[in-house]
């Protein structure tokens, strides 16, 4: 019959050994993952020199590296598509005004800070940081009944848009996790602090709904 010493000696060898079994799942957490966002966004242009602009529908699409500092923060770069731009009021020949739509499509690379809650299946989190990006395509359509005219920015006269942009986004959500991957809900916005044109003021904004999943 086993005695109370050679018991304390059997549990002494096993609670090592039981320890590496735990470890990893405490640590998947806390390693850099990699995922995938697609949103839907609302855009337009502000500032002192953007008059009787209204938004357009926009889109975002792109690819994110997310890296745990320390605690609750981790830091996520961003590779996104995102498309911008908004409506106004042209005058079109023979007299009248009609629709101009503005399209402005950018590589944007935003790092954002982001920090929430780190234990549960639901966590609410929140992020904000930099965004600078590049203008890699550039439309104009007039619309006009049954006879609506597109054309890129080069074929027309209007003034240059900037090739680089930078702003500020902030947002937030709720993440659902799995023993490897997550998926959120998140909304954010996106505020221009250049203009996208020499000489006025009339810059990007943008609200956006995205679903990423994080592998």
């Amino acid at each position: 019959m086993p005695t109370g010493r050679s018991v304390g000696l059997l549990c002494l060898l096993l609670v090592p050994a039981a320890l590496p079994a735990q470890a990893p799942a405490r640590r998947s957490s806390m390693r850099p993952a990699v995922g995938a966002e697609v949103g839907y966004s609302r855009t337009d242009l502000v500032g002192g020199d953007a008059q009787r602009v209204e938004s357009r529908q926009g889109a975002l699409t792109g690819l994110y590296l997310q890296t745990p500092l320390r605690g609750p923060l981790f830091l996520r770069s961003e590779i996104l598509f995102a498309l911008k731009g908004g409506r106004t009021q042209a005058t079109v020949e023979g007299g009248g005004t009609a629709e101009l739509d503005i399209g402005l499509a950018y590589l944007e690379l935003p790092l954002l800070l982001r920090t929430g809650v780190t234990r549960g299946r639901f966590r609410p989190m929140v992020f904000a940081g930099p965004a600078p990006s590049l203008q890699i395509g550039c439309d104009l359509q007039v619309i006009v009944p049954n006879a609506p005219v597109r054309a890129s920015c080069d074929e027309t006269n209007v003034p240059p848009f900037r090739d680089f942009d930078v702003g500020m986004v902030a947002g937030g959500g709720l993440e659902v996790r799995w023993p490897a991957s997550a998926l959120a809900l998140e909304a954010r916005y996106t505020a221009g602090l250049r203009s996208v044109l020499d000489g006025v003021d009339v810059r990007n904004r943008a609200f956006g709904v995205v679903l990423a999943l994080t592998f």
